[in-house]
């Protein structure tokens, strides 16, 4: 996406401090990621970019991943990252119960425009929007939280719309929802003129958010542990106590990692994401 941007909300409401903050990473997240990266493969930890896992068969004493491309890799262990409708095409040798609890969870998804302009819409960062006509949920002005210098002088403006699965909008083209958003834009800025666009792009995200819907907990909610010995589960649908977000992600991450430790030995593991 262009531009994309690594925000991060430190003292927040259940710390006591009562109140939220936030933090921005110059560069984004492709800072981020750059960074990471470079620590993981100083620890010897080889990234397979572009090479999306196909499927994942548990042999007992080892799991086979076979790539795109035909490729068969061997790991003692596997934890798999990706959302719930993706690890069940993965793994058939999950049991019809995993399955199914796998298939309760519904997912939200996400299009996204990212849109540079030569100059700021409003200057707030989030305006939330509930008029129906409108065609995006939110306009988030980036620029307004971060200094317009890393955009060229530019203002950065992000212009999201949730999804359900079956939306008739996942089926439009990017040519038709650029037309769609910035006939919107006209409408709700005075001060917005088509020239000013100089960049509109579109990002699709189709499981983005797990919804906790009734009984979430005990009924949809994917346990770390499969009936696998060497598979496990690690994704976003298992945050239930907060929004899906960088801090409760890292949470995540940081709070699997723990439980699995014991379980995970110094061999090889791969991790599918």
């Amino acid at each position: 996406m262009l531009g994309a941007s690594a925000w991060f909300l430190y003292a927040a409401r259940r710390s006591g401090l009562k109140r939220e903050m936030f933090g921005y990473v110059d560069g984004g997240y492709e800072r981020v990621l750059r960074q990471f990266r470079a620590r993981l493969e100083a620890r010897g930890v080889e990234m397979l970019c572009g090479r999306p896992a196909i499927s994942i068969h548990d042999e007992g004493d080892g799991v086979q991943v076979r790539l795109a491309g035909g490729e068969v890799r061997t790991f003692d262990r596997v934890v798999l990252t990706v959302p719930c409708p993706r690890v069940r095409a993965l793994c058939p040798q999950l049991s019809p119960d995993e399955q199914a609890r796998l298939s309760k969870v519904v997912y939200q998804g996400i299009i996204c425009a990212s849109v540079l302009l030569r100059k700021p819409l409003a200057g707030f960062y989030i305006t939330n929007i509930t008029d129906s006509w409108v065609p995006f949920t939110a306009v988030i002005e980036m620029t307004s939280l971060v200094d317009r210098s890393q955009f060229g002088g530019n203002a950065l403006v992000y212009l999201p719309r949730y999804l359900v699965q079956d939306d008739p909008v996942w089926n439009e083209s990017d040519d038709s929802i650029r037309e769609r958003f910035l006939s919107a834009l006209d409408r709700m800025y005075p001060g917005f003129q088509r020239e000013d666009v100089l960049a509109f792009q579109v990002a699709r995200a189709k499981e983005m958010l797990a919804l906790t819907t009734l009984n979430y907990s005990d009924e949809a909610l994917p346990p770390t542990r499969t009936s696998l010995p060497n598979v496990f589960i690690v994704n976003s649908a298992q945050i239930v106590n907060g929004t899906l977000n960088v801090n409760e992600t890292l949470g995540l991450a940081d709070a699997s990692a723990r439980e699995l430790r014991p379980m995970l030995s110094s061999s090889p593991v791969g991790v599918a994401a």
